[in-house]
């Protein structure tokens, strides 16, 4: 399992989600939308840390595992897009954007690329195997 390069991707990626939901749990930072008096962002940090244990965890998988890999990068999309509707919204808009949060979100949309990357050449690897039997 974590001898392949797109778990420890994924590990790595697990562990920039721990932190951020620790800064966003420890103080109100400036990345908090709420609606209707729930953090959206705390939330879908949860949602985005559930989901990546469990595509870490289906690495047997590698169908699935992609599919939730999509999702993940689709959660993430949106997570960078709500950032960039709150940076329009403010005045002082490069507070939020060259904060280090949003660098880790759109790191964490690369390793989210990676991982992908190495689950496909995998599978590739697999059916070019099942093709020679």
């Amino acid at each position: 399992m974590i001898q392949r390069v797109q778990s420890i991707f994924i590990s790595l990626y697990l562990v920039i989600k721990f932190y951020l939901l620790y800064v966003s749990s420890a103080k109100i930072k400036s990345f908090h939308f709420f609606v209707h008096g729930f953090d959206l962002f705390s939330l879908m940090l949860v949602l985005i840390i559930i989901f990546s244990i469990a595509t870490l965890l289906s690495f047997k998988k590698r169908k699935t595992q992609i599919k939730l890999l999509f999702f993940l990068m689709t959660i993430q999309l949106i997570i960078i897009f709500l950032i960039l509707v709150l940076a329009y919204r403010t005045g002082n808009s490069l507070k939020y954007l060259l904060n280090h949060q949003t660098f880790l979100y759109l790191f964490g949309l690369f390793l989210l690329l990676l991982s992908l990357r190495g689950i496909k050449r995998d599978q590739k690897l697999i059916d070019s195997i099942d093709r020679i039997r």
